[in-house]
């Protein structure tokens, strides 16, 4: 039952009970439990605003927490393109190798390096944004592109 329409379904049924015949001797019990179950109906309909106003409340704290739950899987999202990129590019540009064939050292040009600071730079800004949602700030979240 659409709770946002109680009004109008108190209404029906009050319709309902006036329209049936009064003390007609020809009802049997089931009209009779009819007449009752409606009775009944159009009673809490009538004292539903509470309850109107607990669905209410209801429906926007899910929605809200639905927008969170996208925003938090979205910056989840994010969080591993960071990593994949500071995957891609954290390793040196030239490397040496010793008679073992074993590393023994590794070069980095200056944009290497510069591309490893800025894909440090946005996986931090994407972990401290999903630590203050977690702790209850979302507006870091909402601000990640």
């Amino acid at each position: 039952m659409h709770l946002l329409g109680a009004t109008s379904i108190g209404t029906e049924m009050n319709d309902q009970n006036e329209n049936e015949p009064k003390n007609d001797p020809n009802n049997d019990t089931k009209e009779n439990k009819a007449k009752s179950l409606l009775a009944e109906v159009a009673e809490r309909v009538k004292g539903s605003n509470d309850l109107v106003q607990e669905a209410y409340i209801s429906k926007l704290v899910t929605k809200e927490v639905e927008q969170r739950v996208d925003l938090l899987d979205k910056a989840m999202q994010k969080r591993f393109t960071c990593l994949s990129e500071l995957n891609k590019v954290n390793r040196p540009d030239v490397e040496t190798f010793d008679a073992d064939g074993k590393l023994a050292s590794g070069t980095y040009t200056k944009d290497r390096l510069k591309m490893i600071k800025e894909a440090k730079e946005a996986l931090a800004k994407v972990e401290n944004a999903i630590d203050k949602a977690l702790a209850g700030d979302w507006s870091k979240v909402k601000e990640l592109k």
